[in-house]
């Protein structure tokens, strides 16, 4: 997966499109969207969801455990960027990689996801 660029969302953007994607119980706390992809971190996993096809109905929903990252990286963005950087590793396979804008709550991502990893 290359390098998406995406925008905090509201949770409830991504509930109202994707509930099917969702699972009884589960709540989302962070969304970041591409044009018409998704990037949702919820209480059990990451989701992404990529929207396919001239008229988007074709859809392709990964679902990565927080079990299964090795790693993560938070580049925030500095004086002269205009965007904050997010590297999801996962075991075997290549990282999760997307640009957000520099107003995102960055310190809170990285909070949620020490917290999820350290179990």
């Amino acid at each position: 997966m290359g390098i998406l660029n995406a925008t905090a969302a509201d949770p409830r953007e991504l509930i109202e499109k994707h509930r099917e994607a969702l699972t009884e119980g589960e709540t989302v706390s962070y969304v970041y969207k591409t044009i018409r992809d998704y990037i949702a971190f919820t209480n059990w996993r990451v989701l992404y969801i990529n929207v396919q096809g001239i008229t988007g109905s074709k859809r392709e929903f990964l679902t990565v455990p927080y079990r299964s990252i090795t790693a993560f990286a938070i580049e925030t963005a500095g004086t002269f960027d205009l965007d904050a950087e997010i590297k999801i590793y996962l075991s075997g396979h290549e990282p999760i990689e997307f640009r957000v804008g520099r107003n995102d709550d960055m310190r809170g991502l990285q909070t949620f996801l020490a917290q999820k990893l350290d179990r």
